[in-house]
């Protein structure tokens, strides 16, 4: 996730460190909520190029948050952040673009390219500016590569000089995508390195390939029905204007002796994945009361795709009752075999992905805490699984699952939902290979 604060102790360059002040602000304000505040400050830091400040900004405009939803006005800010090296902002705008027509892609493309900060000096002068590596002591040289990693999007901590925990773990996470040997290790090569990268992102990055897209639904037209058919297999869903929406109320009940599995009932999977979930975790025992469904709502879609695939998700939880279950499916069965997304609203972990396989469930990952996400905003949530079985889970730009299983090798039939108990809306979804 981007930032939260920045030390500015160590940092003393000026326009740069003016803008990390007003960002650091800002997201202080956006912590609490209070986004007109929070406009006002990422504002002030984006007029002096801060790429953080502009990503935030896009942020807020596409939200509706502290101002008017603007999907223009988000896409510029997103495509200001991009051009500056920011590492989530294309994604950002390439997301957002495919819920606009060309007319605004075209209008915010305009008025990317008639913005200029307020004081924006040239390369060679902001390159002059950085301070030569071989002079840095210890503490300065660990202070630079906190603030590197933080312009890139990896979460180094305050810029304090001091190695602690995430400063390691994003040094690791950093040189993971950088196919470099993880060792956590502060160097003059890692400066180097960063350096070389905030480069390379704020390059033109070459025409990629369109991606096929197996599935994508906004749910505007009002109906799931159709274009694309969704089927409902159990539970009540209807469409309203945030999107696919299903409320299932919940009883006290306790946990079961033993777990058998059937595709023929479906309902037990869902039941038995979460039980699972909480009985690993030393959340429940055997015989302790669970929360779950009256009846499970549950709705398919057939959506064939690769085994590779990225999907994302807008999604609202309103009650911290039972769970969520999303996930991909392989043959005929929406409730058979395939991965499963479990999100369970208060509990440790939060978030878990489980394999489903001939009728037993296996916790492949989880998120060591808790997840709140019953705050009356949608999330975004991204998944995405390569042609090695690595996948990854982040939800609103934070990972918080990563893990490569190759229990799965087949194509993909489509996606199921099912909620388990709670208040939940689907505002929309694109699956691609």
């Amino acid at each position: 996730m981007i930032i939260k604060g920045l030390a500015l102790s160590l940092i003393l360059i000026g326009s740069v460190g003016l803008a990390s002040a007003d960002y650091a602000d800002g997201m202080r304000y956006y912590e609490r909520q209070e986004y007109r505040q929070a406009l006002q400050e990422f504002g002030a830091a984006a007029r002096r190029g801060d790429a953080d400040a502009l990503y935030m900004l896009g942020r807020l405009h596409e939200a509706g948050s502290g101002t008017a939803q603007d999907f223009v006005e988000a896409h510029k800010w997103y495509n200001l952040a991009a051009a500056r090296g920011h590492r989530h902002a294309a994604e950002a705008r390439d997301s957002l673009a495919q819920r606009m027509t060309a007319g605004q892609v075209a209008e915010a493309q305009q008025a990317t390219r008639g913005w200029r900060p307020e004081e924006e000096a040239p390369s060679q002068e902001t390159e002059r500016a950085r301070p030569d590596i071989e002079t840095l002591s210890d503490r300065q040289g660990i202070a630079e590569i906190q603030r590197e990693l933080n312009r890139l999007g990896y979460d180094a901590g305050p810029v304090d000089g001091a190695m602690g925990r995430r400063t390691r773990s994003a040094i690791r996470e950093f040189q993971a995508d950088s196919d470099m040997a993880q060792d956590g290790h502060a160097t003059a090569g890692l400066l180097r390195r960063l350096r070389e990268t905030e480069r390379q992102a704020s390059a033109e990055p070459p025409p990629a390939a369109e991606p096929r897209v197996a599935l994508q639904d906004d749910f505007s037209d009002g109906d799931y029905r159709r274009n694309p058919p969704w089927t409902v297999l159990s539970g009540d869903f209807d469409v309203d204007e945030n999107g696919l929406r299903s409320i299932v109320e919940t009883r006290r009940t306790t946990a079961r002796e033993s777990r058998r599995l059937s595709a023929e009932r479906p309902e037990e999977i869902g039941l038995a994945m979460l039980e699972l979930i909480l009985e690993q975790t030393g959340t429940i025992r055997q015989g302790e009361e669970v929360s779950i469904p009256v009846e499970p709502a549950r709705i398919f879609v057939n959506a064939p795709v690769d085994n590779a695939f990225r999907m994302e998700l807008a999604v609202a939880s309103r009650q911290r009752t039972g769970s969520l279950e999303l996930g991909v499916f392989q043959g005929n069965r929406p409730s058979g075999t395939g991965y499963r997304l479990v999100y369970t609203p208060g509990s440790r972990p939060g978030l878990s992905l489980v394999r489903l396989v001939s009728g037993s469930a296996e916790v492949v990952a989880r998120h060591e805490g808790s997840l709140d996400l019953e705050d009356g905003r949608f999330h975004r949530i991204v998944w995405t699984r390569d042609e090695d079985g690595q996948m990854q889970v982040r939800v609103d730009d934070q990972r918080l699952l990563s893990v490569r299983d190759n229990g799965l090798r087949d194509p993909f039939q489509g996606f199921v939902l099912a909620n388990q108990g709670g208040d939940y809306t689907l505002r929309r979804i694109r699956l691609e290979e």
